[in-house]
C-alpha cells in the first residue's frame, strides 16, 4: 500500500472513528486501524477502540481491585457502571432515625473510605462527580431528601427497573439497598435475595444490607 493509499485510508478510519454510532462502526474503524500499522497514531487508535469496545454497553468489565461491574448506561465518553455482586455489607445509616441518600452514613462511606480502598489512584480519576436525583417513593411517596453530587451511590427503585428490569438479573447470595426510602422516613428500599424490589423498606440501622455501587468513568478517547 503507497503513501497516499495509506492516507486514504486513515482517513476513511478515523471519519467512522470520530463518528461512530455504535460498537459496529468502533470494531470496523479499528479493523482498518489494524490494516496501518504503524502509520501516523493508528496504534494508538487500535488502543481506543479497544476502550470503547471494552466499555461497550452490556459488558463486564473488571475495574478498581477486583470488582466487576455491568455497563449500564454512556454518555458521550461517560460510562455508568454497576457492581454485579455485593462489594460490602453496611448499614445505610448508623442509627435508626429519619435519614436520606444526602444524609446517610453509606453515602459517606462509600465515596470516603470505599473510594480510596478500592481504586487506585489513576482509576480514581477516570471517576467522575456527577448530579444524583433522589427521588421520593413511587409507592409510598415518601420524601428522597436534596440531590446530590457523589462519585459514587447506589441504584433507586427507577434506575435498577431501568438497569435491570429482570428479577433474576437483580438476583444475589443475600438482599441489598437502594437508596429509595421506605414507607418512612428510617427505613430504605431493597432487592430480595429473588430480585424482587422490597419497597416498603427496612430500617436503615440494619447491618445485614449489601452495598452495590453505581459509578460513572470517563473514558480518554
Amino acid at each position: 500500500m503507497n503513501g497516499e493509499s495509506m492516507e486514504a485510508l486513515y482517513r476513511q478510519a478515523r471519519a467512522r472513528y470520530d463518528h461512530r454510532a455504535g460498537e459496529d462502526d468502533v470494531s470496523e474503524a479499528r479493523a482498518m486501524f489494524c490494516q496501518l500499522g504503524d502509520y501516523a497514531d493508528a496504534a494508538r487508535y487500535v488502543e481506543r477502540c479497544d476502550l470503547l469496545m471494552r466499555f461497550a454497553r452490556g459488558k463486564s468489565v473488571e475495574f478498581g481491585r477486583g470488582i466487576r461491574w455491568r455497563v449500564v448506561d454512556e454518555r458521550g465518553r461517560m460510562r455508568l457502571l454497576l457492581a454485579e455482586g455485593d462489594v460490602a455489607h453496611h448499614v445505610y445509616d448508623d442509627q435508626l432515625r429519619d435519614t436520606s441518600w444526602s444524609e446517610c452514613s453509606l453515602r459517606r462511606w462509600l465515596n470516603r473510605e470505599f473510594l480510596q480502598a478500592a481504586f487506585a489512584p489513576e482509576e480514581r480519576a477516570h471517576i467522575v462527580s456527577s448530579v444524583v436525583h433522589n427521588r421520593r417513593s413511587p409507592k409510598f411517596f415518601t420524601n428522597g431528601g436534596a440531590n446530590t453530587v457523589d462519585k459514587v451511590f447506589i441504584p433507586d427503585v427507577e434506575e435498577i427497573e431501568r438497569y435491570q428490569p429482570g428479577e433474576a438479573d437483580r438476583a444475589g447470595e443475600g438482599w441489598w439497598w437502594l437508596r429509595t426510602p421506605g414507607c418512612n422516613l428510617f427505613s430504605a428500599a431493597s432487592v430480595y435475595r429473588d430480585g424482587s424490589i422490597y419497597d416498603i423498606g427496612i430500617n436503615v440501622n440494619y447491618a445485614l444490607g449489601g452495598v452495590r455501587p453505581m459509578l460513572w468513568v470517563l473514558l480518554r478517547v
